[in-house]
């Protein structure tokens, strides 16, 4: 017996069939069978996000305080069926790349969309992918949306159409603003309190002897089981990398993406032989490759929209299985649509795969009126997690939509 809650929509069920799906059948006191598994509907929603400008390595940029919102994909089919995305795009200053390319990318590849069978998935994807480079962002928000409907149209929850659950609860990371050393502690005491034992601390917006100092009293408090590594967000020239690392070497700190290009981290990592995270550098699979087969990435971070969208973030969960590197699967910033996908996604992996994940849901923007909920310093899917994502969305906080495209053309 499935779990309460597992139903399809009433009008909406399995024929039987060996081997497959036979397609809809009709509905008891219904006059012929349902309408076709198509997407008939694409609408696009734009949800402003409340996302707090702390001091960073940015600082200069930051004069220029951008508008954020998330991007929500919307996609419905003739018998019933929806699937949801989203993406946050990251500041110009931080990515090379607009909120505005996602809404028209997405709308660029619209056709190839409409009127698609949802469980083509691939098919669906790789004409996507022929027709738009680059655009992480869009493939992003529009490629969660057709797994999600994919998972709804099999009647499996994500992560078993990926091939199942292998982790059951996954560690979550708490980030530690560049503040005084007071508020530093207080912020690591604060996410100790609530369970938590990863730590990223923010560096690079001050002289190197303060980031210097700030590693070494961080690494000064840690307890056996915590890991912590430090991030400047790439904003260390080759010399100050090589100047604070030498100076706390004996420390054996993580250092995540110290350098502004892939070339320099190398460099660094080559020459300090300190354990190395590489983040905005992984840029997609093949830099991926190089990375592990270059010796100088020992955890990897991998932003959906910054590695070419959720297709390439699931190539390179595979090829970290098979390099043996832990990684971070995340994005920019988003809401309980974007922290289920990553926990379906992380969960078909081994935990020790999964270096951290992180809680995107804010009380500022309650989109998801069911999101996971952290518990001792984890998040994993429930038992019963319901098809597709699983999420319900609050139609109140989605607004008005911005953009609606029909197969029909009305």
């Amino acid at each position: 017996m499935r779990p309460e809650g597992w139903g399809l929509p009433r009008r909406f069920d399995r024929a039987p069939v060996v081997g497959g799906w036979s397609g809809p059948r009709a509905a008891p006191g219904r006059a012929g069978p349902e309408p076709p598994m198509k997407i008939d509907r694409l609408t696009l929603h734009a949800v402003p996000m409340a996302v707090g400008m702390d001091l960073t390595r940015y600082v200069a940029a930051q004069r220029i305080d951008p508008q954020l919102e998330t991007l929500v994909v919307r996609l419905d089919t003739a018998c019933g069926l929806t699937g949801w995305g989203e993406v946050c795009s990251a500041p110009p200053y931080y990515a090379p790349a607009l909120s505005a390319g996602a809404r028209a990318g997405i709308l660029h590849v619209a056709p190839l969309v409409l009127d698609r069978d949802p469980r083509q998935v691939r098919a669906i994807i790789g004409d996507i992918g022929a027709a738009l480079r680059g655009h992480g962002n869009a493939k992003t928000a529009l490629e969660t949306a057709l797994w999600d409907l994919a998972a709804k149209a099999h009647g499996l929850p994500l992560v078993d159409l990926w091939g199942g659950r292998v982790a059951r609860r996954l560690p979550l990371l708490g980030v530690v603003r560049i503040q005084s050393r007071e508020a530093i502690l207080a912020s690591l005491a604060t996410h100790r309190a609530a369970g938590y034992s990863r730590f990223q601390v923010k560096l690079g917006a001050a002289a190197p002897e303060a980031d210097i100092a700030a590693i070494r009293m961080v690494m000064e408090t840690l307890a056996p089981h915590e890991r912590v590594w430090f991030d400047p967000n790439r904003g260390w020239l080759p010399d100050d990398a090589m100047r604070v690392l030498s100076a706390i070497r004996d420390l054996s700190p993580m250092v995540e993406n110290p350098c502004e290009t892939y070339e320099d981290c190398r460099r660094i990592a080559r020459r300090t032989g300190l354990p190395f995270m590489l983040d905005e550098a992984i840029d997609g699979p093949r830099r991926f490759i190089q990375a592990a087969e270059d010796g100088v990435m020992d955890v990897a971070t991998v932003k959906l929209s910054g590695v070419g969208g959720l297709e390439a973030a699931r190539a390179i969960t595979g090829l970290g299985a098979l390099y043996g590197i832990p990684m971070r699967i995340e994005d920019y910033y988003g809401t309980g649509i974007l922290l289920a996908c990553v926990t379906h996604l992380a969960q078909t992996l081994p935990e020790n795969l999964v270096f951290g994940l992180y809680d995107y849901v804010s009380p500022d923007v309650p989109l998801v009126s069911n999101p996971l909920r952290p518990e001792n310093g984890t998040i994993g899917l429930p038992e019963a997690p319901g098809y597709g994502l699983g999420v319900k969305i609050d139609q109140t906080v989605l607004g008005t939509a911005t953009d609606t495209l029909r197969s029909d053309g009305r």
